[in-house]
């Protein structure tokens, strides 16, 4: 008896030891999220004192809606972010994995430092990008004023002077998306929310399309059901809606199809931009809502792409908790969905 005793001792002791080992705040849970054991860091982090507050549902302790809801769900790939319940002006990183087979362990850790950065990046984009929009409008403006003293330049500079045109074009644009994500990323005020009637902006979106599609010549087809909306800023919804629809004209060869779809697809509406262009490989769908990645550099600074596109995309959707769907086949095409779990009758 005292053998098994002293067993069950060591491997307490042993198990203590390794989650006191972790770099995070670790609580050890039930099935039914009651509280078993936990490290000392979940006590400094998370408030939990030991060996009272054992017994107790993880719920009364961390109180937060976001959390609540986050546990009461059955995947957890993706952690949950909440504010410290010891201190508001930390933001911790909440998640839960599988542990022993009959308890689950709830680890966090503490994410300011990195918040703070992603902000100081933000702010550093921002206004470098703000402060690059005067000079690139000097430029443009002495390059044209040049350009229109046709007598005063032969063919060559012409040329020249015309390069040095489409280059400032490209950095304007870039610029301009660099600033649009800025604010996409930094716009957290769900105030500026309203109900957008997507019909209508889609097809001012099609009729603004025609003008890209000059060059090009593709066939334009849409299917737009009527009278149902979303929730949310029309300028972002606008926004990432023209980068699917500029994606689709730029790199689909010339007098190639693209389908435009507002449509219901089971409980959720749908907006689509379907291709019949040279399709995606499969290794590189997973990379393509990365800032500046292209598959296709030459290409893209061919087509004026700054690959920051489907990165604004991918922030407006978390926004308005929307998904992005890509879909694609290797010399037949694409498809880019994005899936609204909530809709309105407009």
């Amino acid at each position: 008896m005292n053998s098994l005793s002293n067993t069950l001792k060591t491997q307490d002791f042993r198990f203590q030891s390794g989650i006191e080992a972790l770099p995070d705040a670790a609580l050890i849970l039930s099935t039914d999220l009651l509280i078993v054991s936990g490290n000392k860091k979940a006590q400094r982090l998370l408030g939990v004192r030991f060996p009272d507050d054992i017994g107790k549902h993880v719920g009364e302790l961390l109180v937060d809606p976001l959390l609540s809801k986050y546990l009461m769900q059955d995947n957890f790939e993706s952690p949950c972010l909440i504010t410290s319940p010891i201190n508001d002006e930390l933001q911790l990183e909440i998640s839960v994995i599988a542990f022993g087979g009959e308890r689950v362990m709830l680890m966090s850790r503490a994410i300011a430092k990195y918040h703070r950065m992603k902000k100081m990046r933000r702010e550093f984009v921002a206004n470098v990008s703000h402060e690059l929009k005067t000079p690139l409008t000097v430029v443009r403006g002495y390059v044209e004023m040049i350009q229109e003293t046709d007598h005063a330049l032969d063919p060559q500079w012409q040329k020249i002077f015309g390069t040095i045109e489409g280059q400032v074009t490209r950095m304007e644009r870039l610029v301009e998306q660099l600033l649009s994500l800025s604010k996409v990323e930094n716009n957290r005020d769900y105030d500026d929310m309203k109900p957008v009637d997507m019909p209508y902006l889609i097809r001012s979106l099609v009729e603004d399309a025609k003008w890209l599609n000059q060059m090009k010549q593709h066939e334009i087809r849409t299917n737009i059901t009527q009278g149902i909306g979303v929730f949310g800023v029309d300028t972002e919804l606008k926004s990432a809606c023209a980068n699917l629809i500029s994606n689709a004209i730029a790199y689909t060869p010339a007098h190639g199809l693209i389908e435009i779809n507002w449509e219901k697809r089971g409980d959720k509406i749908v907006f689509s931009v379907k291709d019949n262009g040279d399709g995606i490989k499969p290794e590189k769908l997973n990379r393509l809502t990365e800032r500046f990645y292209r598959i296709d550099k030459s290409r893209s600074r061919d087509t004026g792409g700054s690959g920051l596109g489907l990165a604004i995309v991918k922030h407006v959707l978390l926004h308005h908790k929307a998904e992005l769907i890509i879909t694609s086949t290797w010399g037949e095409g694409s498809e880019f969905s994005i899936y609204f779990d909530e809709y309105l009758f407009c």
